[in-house]
C-alpha cells in the first residue's frame, strides 16, 4: 500500500491552486519519491520530503541548490518535484569524503563520519539518479561547499552539510547572498549537537539567517528540527 503522509498546511493550500488532474499527478510523484526514499541512506523524514516537494510545486523554481547530499534522501524527492514541474535543475554539492564530513565534529558524530563508506553512498546515489531517469534535472558537484563554484540566482537553497559551528556558519554566509530576493533558504538540524557542551552547533548559522532573512516556517520532529527563511 502506498504511504499516505499527513497533509501539511502547504499541501492544503496547494489544492486551491491546482486542478484535480494536477493534484493527482503531484500525489503520484510524491508516492514514487517516498518509495524511492526507503532504499536510500540518510535522515530526511517522509514528512519533511513532502513539505520540500510542496514548496517546489508552489514556487516552481529554476535553480535549487542542496549543500550536503549524502545518499540523496532529500535531493531525489526534490528532483522528482522539479521533473513533474517540467522546470528547474537541482545542484547537489557534496564531496563524499570522510575528512570533509567529520571536520570539526566531536564525540560519536566524529567517530561515525570518520568510518562510514562515502564511496558506496556516492555510487548508490548516482545509480538512483539513473534508475529514475533524473539526469536532466540533477547536476552533481562533487566538492565541498567551501570549494564549490558559486551558483548565481538561486531560487531555493537547502543547507544540510557538515553541521559543525564553523562549517554551518560558512555555508550560510557563502551561499545565502546568492539567493534571489524572495527565494527560500532551509537550514536543517537546528538542534544538532545539543547534547554537547555549548549546545547546538548550528545555532550561529540560524542566528545569522535570522539577522539577514525572515524566518517563516519551523518544524520539529523527534530527531530533527529545521526551518525555512525568505531572502529579504
Amino acid at each position: 500500500m502506498d504511504y499516505i503522509p499527513p497533509k501539511s498546511a502547504i499541501e492544503c493550500y496547494s489544492e486551491s491552486l491546482y486542478s484535480d488532474v494536477q493534484i493527482r499527478k503531484m500525489k503520484k510523484t510524491k508516492n514514487i519519491a517516498l518509495s524511492c526514499m526507503a532504499g536510500l541512506d540518510g535522515w530526511c523524514s517522509r514528512e519533511k520530503a513532502t513539505i520540500l516537494m510542496d514548496l517546489l510545486f508552489l514556487k516552481r523554481p529554476k535553480k535549487v541548490v542542496e549543500i550536503g547530499v549524502w545518499g540523496g534522501k532529500s535531493l531525489l524527492p526534490m528532483a522528482m518535484a522539479l521533473n513533474e514541474n517540467k522546470r528547474g535543475v537541482i545542484y547537489g554539492i557534496d564531496p563524499w569524503k570522510n575528512d570533509a564530513s567529520a571536520y570539526m565534529l566531536e564525540g560519536e558524530h566524529l567517530d561515525w563520519w570518520t568510518q562510514v563508506d562515502h564511496e558506496r553512498i556516492y555510487e548508490g546515489f548516482i545509480s538512483t539518479i539513473q534508475l529514475y531517469h533524473l539526469g536532466d534535472v540533477v547536476e552533481v558537484i562533487r566538492a565541498s561547499s567551501k570549494d564549490a563554484k558559486i551558483i548565481e540566482e538561486i531560487d531555493f537553497l537547502h543547507i544540510d552539510g557538515n553541521h559543525s559551528e564553523a562549517s554551518s556558519l560558512s555555508d550560510v554566509k557563502k551561499w545565502v547572498p546568492h539567493v534571489k530576493k524572495g527565494g527560500l533558504i532551509i537550514l536543517d538540524d537546528l538542534d544538532y549537537g545539543e547534547e554537547l557542551e555549548g549546545g547546538a552547533t548550528t545555532k550561529k548559522a540560524a542566528e545569522w539567517l535570522d539577522s539577514n532573512c525572515t524566518r517563516f516556517l519551523q518544524f520539529k520532529a523527534e530527531k530533527n528540527e529545521w526551518a525555512v527563511w525568505v531572502k529579504s
